[in-house]
């Protein structure tokens, strides 16, 4: 009897472990065998077949909802979550990209009630329905301002979420906080902040006082900001009344080292990494895409901001506001 209980438990464990292993299988329907779409997992380009109906086809360990997208030739994308044994994806281009399924998948589902809800009644609906569901507090903070919610909308999905889980809501928290407060636009005066880098390091933006000040909103993942570094540093090493700080959004600050060692850049101004009410500071200078910059008079006045990583702009915008 022993015996044979030790080998139930023996198999039942080979079972358990199986289990984690899930066969996901990407399938597409309606592009073509040279449909050109392209696979991403946790941020990363992932191998997959550019031709064929299937596009992917492995064994995966997935314990937890796992999320997924697929670009198409125009970049658009579909988002697919998988769940263990929940590995069947079909990508269909008619209706692209909502009409993605994967089959068997709650979570999937739960997404796909939120991203593509007809209007703000459906969205709420759906989200009071998943209210402390990890992947409907996602969409949430994700995508709110895409909405254009009430305030009051917005702040009864936040009092809805239980407060242990408020913390997925960040962003949305942060909008609350700052609803109603002036955008900071050139011709006002700076919103002072402060920022410790990785080292720990403290930097006030009102401690610059007496030179100009150069904000370069950025992110980790954001491409154009590191190509547009290099000649950021050329052009602002030229003036000695300028300093420069950059302020990352998100706080992956292993990943930027990879990443700042793997192009060969080595900033000579502070990177910071966290403040307090950091995300209300993004939010007061409306940061909605990556790099933004604001250039700040040594009186503390904003004087200029723009968009993007181009070395032109930079040179054009502190040949004329520098002395």
């Amino acid at each position: 009897m022993k015996y044979l209980i030790g080998i139930t438990l023996i198999l039942s464990c080979f079972a358990s472990l199986a289990q984690e292993k899930t066969l996901v299988t990407i399938r597409q329907e309606g592009f073509g065998n040279k449909h050109g779409l392209k696979l991403i997992f946790g941020n990363q380009l992932t191998e997959s077949n550019d031709k064929g109906d299937i596009l992917f086809s492995k064994e995966m360990e997935i314990t937890e909802p796992t999320y997924g997208m697929i670009l198409n030739k125009q970049n658009r994308y579909s988002g697919f979550w998988l769940e263990p044994g929940k590995g069947e994806v079909i990508i269909k281009k008619k209706g692209f990209p909502q009409n993605t399924i994967v089959k068997g998948s709650k979570s999937h589902q739960v997404y796909q009630s939120l991203k593509f809800a007809e209007d703000n009644d459906a969205f709420i609906k759906a989200f009071m329905s998943h209210k402390d569901n990890s992947i409907a507090i996602g969409v949430l903070n994700s995508t709110f301002k895409f909405q254009d919610f009430a305030k009051e909308e917005l702040q009864s999905m936040y009092d809805a979420v239980s407060p242990d889980k408020q913390e997925g809501l960040s962003y949305v928290r942060a909008h609350l906080n700052t609803f109603g407060l002036d955008k900071v636009k050139v011709g006002a005066q700076v919103l002072d902040f402060e920022g410790t880098d990785q080292n720990g390091n403290t930097f006030k933006t009102q401690d610059y006082r007496g030179k100009y000040l150069l904000l370069d909103f950025a992110s980790t993942g954001c491409g154009p900001c590191w190509t547009g570094y290099p000649g950021m540093i050329e052009e602002t090493k030229k003036y000695e009344n300028l300093q420069v700080l950059t302020y990352n959004e998100d706080e992956e600050i292993e990943a930027w080292n990879q990443i700042a060692a793997r192009r060969d850049i080595e900033l000579p101004w502070p990177v910071l990494w966290k403040g307090n009410d950091k995300l209300e500071v993004f939010e007061r200078y409306n940061v909605e895409g990556w790099p933004l910059h604001f250039l700040i008079s040594p009186e503390g006045k904003v004087i200029d901001s723009w968009y993007g990583s181009g070395s032109k702009q930079i040179t054009k915008t502190l040949e004329k506001h520098l002395k």
